[in-house]
């Protein structure tokens, strides 16, 4: 095993600067990064700087971070792939008559709660749940 200094111990000054990481692992003649939890693991300029400098991300390409950053772009891409998902409505016209009515195709006509979330946001922000026609017009405003 081997230890290398990539910065001190502020984040910004060290496992933030990937150009930084890339200059270690070509200096030791690493083959591969693991890039930890969080931080450059979500980075998909990073990861795609590790394949264009012929090393091995140990994490999913950058185009796949892309894809699934996106809860909609996410969707739309498990639906195409055959994914069994819940149904709902993912269309781009969101005015209030075409979600009132794509919420009643989803249970909301048979009295099931539906789940009223915002393509933007993460960490449960932007999520109400949605048990009536009422409650979906104060909550999409």
């Amino acid at each position: 095993d081997a230890a290398y200094c990539i910065g001190s111990a502020a984040s910004s000054d060290s496992y933030l600067r990937g150009e930084r990481v890339l200059q270690v692992a070509a200096d030791s003649g690493a083959e591969a990064i693991h890039p930890g939890y969080g931080f450059l693991s979500e980075n998909a300029d990073f990861a795609d700087a590790v394949a264009a400098a012929g090393l091995s991300f140990i994490g999913p390409p950058g185009s796949s971070m892309r894809a699934m950053g996106s809860k909609d772009a996410a969707k739309r891409l498990m639906e195409a792939a055959g994914v069994p998902l819940l149904p709902g409505y993912h269309g781009e016209d969101q005015a209030y008559e075409t979600l009132s009515a794509e919420a009643d195709k989803c249970g909301l006509a048979d009295g099931h709660p539906v789940l009223l979330k915002a393509v933007l946001g993460g960490g449960g922000k932007g999520m109400r749940i949605v048990r009536s026609q009422g409650e979906l017009a104060r909550a999409g405003r």
